[in-house]
C-alpha cells in the first residue's frame, strides 16, 4: 500500500536502526533564504509576527499567516486567515497534505520548501543543503535550486501581473580555452568571471550556473528591453576584463533574453526554452552578442 502524503513509513526489520526523520521547511526565496526550520511534531505557525514559530520578515505576510499540523503522521498546511492567501505549488489552499519537496508560497516574495531529513547533526544537514543550493566552483546558485525558484517566480509574476525576464548566457569557445590552459586554470577563469558577474548585476537578480559554461540570471520586475540592456552591459564588462590565468585571459559571452509576458505559453519551462533559443541565435551569429526572443519570428529549427 502506498504511503499517504507526508507520512512517516514504519521501518522494516532491516532498517530498524535507521535514524528517525524530522520535517523541515527550507527558505528558498525571501527573508532568511537558505535557512532551515524544524517543524514541531504537533503544531507550527508561520508568519511575520513575533510569536510565529517560523518567522519570516515579509510585509506581504500576515502576522500569523499559515500553520502546519500533524494528524496520524501526515503534515497538513493550513491558511490561518491570512490577507494574501497561502499557496502550495502555485495553487491557493485552505488545507493541504504536504509531500516531500512541496513549495509553500506566502506573500509575493517568500517561498518555503517542505522536506524530511534524518535526525542527525543539524550543522551537517545544513552543509548538505548548502551543497545543493550553490555551485561549488563558482558560488552561484545550482541548477536544481534555480529551476525550483524559476517556477516559483513565474507563478508569482503571473499571479500579481509583474514582469519577469530570463537571460541565459554561455562563454564563447570555452572548450577551446579549457583545452589550451588546462582544467585548473580554466576553473580559475570561471571563478573570476562569475565574481565579476555578481558585482555587475542587481542583488535582486538570481544568478545560477546551469552547466560547465552555461549560466543564467533571472530578472524580477524587469521586461525584455531592460533585461537586454543589463545583458549588454554584462557582455561589455566581461569582454573588457582580463581574467586571471597562466596569462591574462579574455573571454566573451553570447546571451539570450526572454520575456515571460511575450510568450504564447507563459510557463517556467517555456521561458527557459525561449531564452535558450535566443542564446542559440546569438551563438550561431558568431557570439559576443545579445539576442531577444521574438515569438512572432521564432526559427523553429532551433527549438
Amino acid at each position: 500500500m502506498a504511503a499517504a502524503p507526508g507520512r512517516f513509513q514504519a521501518p522494516d526489520r532491516a532498517s530498524d536502526k535507521e535514524a528517525p526523520r524530522k520535517a523541515f521547511v527550507v527558505v528558498l526565496a525571501g527573508d532568511r533564504m537558505g535557512e532551515m526550520f524544524e517543524l514541531d511534531p504537533k503544531y507550527t505557525t508561520i508568519g511575520r509576527g513575533l510569536t510565529a514559530t517560523v518567522r519570516v520578515n515579509d510585509e506581504g505576510i500576515s502576522r500569523t499567516h499559515a500553520a502546519v499540523t500533524v494528524d496520524k503522521g501526515v503534515y497538513y498546511l493550513s491558511d490561518a486567515g491570512s490577507t494574501n492567501g497561502t499557496f502550495a505549488n502555485g495553487e491557493r489552499v485552505d488545507r493541504y497534505a504536504l509531500r516531500e519537496g512541496d513549495k509553500i508560497q506566502l506573500g509575493a516574495a517568500s517561498v518555503l520548501r517542505f522536506t524530511f531529513h534524518e535526525d542527525t547533526d543539524d550543522d551537517h544537514q545544513r552543509e548538505l543543503y548548502e551543497s545543493t543550493l550553490r555551485d561549488r566552483l563558482t558560488g552561484l546558485f545550482a541548477r536544481g535550486y534555480f529551476l525550483n525558484r524559476l517556477e516559483s517566480d513565474v507563478a508569482v509574476a503571473l499571479r500579481h501581473g509583474k514582469p519577469l525576464a530570463l537571460v541565459r548566457f554561455e562563454v564563447d569557445g570555452f572548450a577551446g580555452v579549457r583545452a589550451s590552459v588546462g582544467d585548473a586554470t580554466a576553473d580559475q577563469v570561471l571563478r573570476a568571471m562569475c565574481l565579476t558577474i555578481v558585482e555587475s548585476t542587481r542583488s535582486d537578480d538570481l544568478l545560477a550556473r546551469l552547466g560547465d559554461e552555461d549560466f543564467a540570471f533571472l530578472c524580477r520586475d524587469v521586461d525584455a528591453m531592460r533585461a537586454s540592456r543589463a545583458a549588454r552591459r554584462l557582455r561589455e564588462t566581461i569582454a573588457a576584463r582580463e581574467l586571471p590565468g597562466a596569462d591574462a585571459t579574455h573571454v566573451t559571452l553570447s546571451l539570450g533574453v526572454a520575456d515571460l509576458a511575450l510568450l504564447h505559453e507563459p510557463t517556467a519551462d517555456a521561458l527557459i526554452k525561449a531564452a535558450e533559443v535566443a542564446l542559440t541565435i546569438a551563438r550561431r551569429a558568431g557570439g559576443d552578442r545579445v539576442e531577444i526572443y521574438d515569438p512572432e519570428n521564432e526559427p523553429t529549427r532551433l527549438v
